[in-house]
């Protein structure tokens, strides 16, 4: 077997011998390649180490932003939020039109801290309803990431309801109950308790701020109150304003302002017949004020008639009501009618003793500090049906009749047909007292 002498290396050097045999060459081609690949592969996974870190790295900031951008978006909501509690603690929606921080300057929370401010609307001393911008932004995070929310909102109208009380009792503590005859429609509220007495029927939502209800039989069988859209218990109480300062301001400047007991006679074609001795008035005409407000300060209003226009009247004594009030274009049959009638008196509004066999209401009635009812409501014999189209608020639920225990019978006053006049979710008359509760119109991020 022939071999080669291959040349010496130079002193000092090991040299790796490979010979020239073809399968000790090809293992030595062999092993010199798999070296080199590991040592491709160890440079490889050092870059996907190293670039696993960076994208960790890269990662954990991503996520730090964006825990950051949500914890910012919760302090804009939660300054949004406080600034609405702060509305509904107010006795009224705050007056004027500058723009205000209501905490004073800027809120703490956590990490973070929002800056929320309230932007009434321009025109909210001459509305009917308040409007009111919030703008809150919340900050949070290293870098101090920002969100902002815009929440447009308005106060609620108490003509929103169709039947509201304080209190569903007389001024002794007897229960006023609704019985087998009665029937309502529309939103329904009271801050005490619902007496049921047989079979009433509610085909709005109603709530209370009771826990319970009160049953005249004990509860079913033998009463069986529907709740058509829904009962809702435990709901928050809603407060009733003591005056009505902007429908009083609103009559005295631009409106009709009156002194003294004023009588106010409808006319279909859009005026007022006004009797009113302060002033040496007897049946005179009056066009109904451009804006919609009337008062009668230290008197009683006795009012009737046809209603062509939007029109609020108020008094600080009593509201009487002689004879049916109607609007001219009756929108149960004309859904374009815009007629519409507000009857606010701070203390009762009370149907006359010697009012007709039938009486209709068209509007919305408050009675602020008493009652809405009947006067000698006690006395029989019973009349007829008391139909009121919209609405009836007041402090302390009136009766409007009497009705026999054991039978059912109705012994005095009125049987009640209350309808609700579904244009007032979303309208209101003139100046019309507004609740401590907001409605949202508009969210939106910016």
């Amino acid at each position: 077997m022939n071999s080669h002498f291959l040349p010496v290396p130079p002193h000092g050097v090991r040299a790796r011998v490979c010979f020239t045999r073809p399968w000790r060459h090809r293992a030595c081609v062999r092993r010199g390649s798999v070296l080199v690949f590991s040592y491709l592969i160890t440079i490889v996974v050092m870059i996907l180490i190293a670039a696993s870190f960076q994208r960790s790295a890269t990662e954990l900031r991503a996520s730090e932003q964006f825990a950051d951008a949500l914890h910012a978006f919760y302090l804009a909501e939660g300054g949004v939020d406080d600034s609405i509690v702060w509305l509904r603690t107010r006795p009224s929606p705050p007056a004027g039109a500058m723009r205000f921080n209501p905490f004073g300057g800027p809120r703490g929370l956590g990490r973070g801290q929002y800056t929320a401010e309230i932007d009434p609307d321009d025109n909210n001393p001459t509305a009917f309803v308040d409007r009111f911008a919030i703008d809150s932004i919340g900050q949070s995070g290293r870098i101090q990431v920002r969100r902002r929310i815009v929440h447009l909102l308005s106060n609620e109208s108490f003509s929103r309801y169709s039947y509201f009380t304080d209190l569903e009792r007389m001024a002794g503590g007897t229960p006023i109950w609704f019985t087998t005859r009665d029937h309502l429609a529309g939103p329904v509220h009271t801050n005490d308790m619902l007496n049921i007495a047989g079979s009433p029927v509610f085909d709005g939502p109603v709530s209370s701020a009771a826990d319970r209800l009160r049953y005249f039989n004990g509860g079913p069988p033998r009463d069986t109150p529907a709740f058509n859209a829904g009962l809702r218990l435990n709901a928050e109480s809603v407060r009733l304003p003591l005056t009505v300062v902007p429908l009083r301001t609103a009559a005295q400047s631009s409106g009709l302002w009156l002194e003294g007991n004023t009588t106010i006679a409808f006319q279909a074609n859009g005026t007022m017949l006004v009797t009113n001795p302060v002033r040496g008035w007897v049946n005179a005409p009056q066009p109904i004020p451009q804006n919609g407000a009337v008062f009668v300060n230290r008197g009683n209003l006795t009012v009737s008639g046809t209603v062509k226009g939007q029109v609020t009247l108020g008094t600080s004594h009593n509201v009487i009501v002689a004879n049916s009030v109607q609007y001219a274009t009756d929108p149960q049959v004309d859904s374009a009618s815009t007629d519409l009638l507000g009857l606010v008196a701070e203390h009762n509004v009370v149907i006359a003793r010697n009012a007709p066999q039938d009486v209709t209401i068209h509007g919305s009635v408050m009675g602020l500090n008493e009652s809405f009812t009947v006067e000698n409501w006690w006395q029989g014999p019973p009349k007829g049906t008391l139909r009121v189209f919209g609405g009836i608020i007041q402090d302390r639920r009136g009766p409007v009749g009497t009705f026999s225990g054991s039978t059912g019978a109705k012994l005095s006053g009125y049987t009640k047909d209350y309808q609700y006049d579904t244009r007032l979710a979303n309208m209101a008359p003139p100046f019309y007292p507004t609740t401590t509760q907001y409605r949202t119109t508009v969210w939106q991020e910016e």
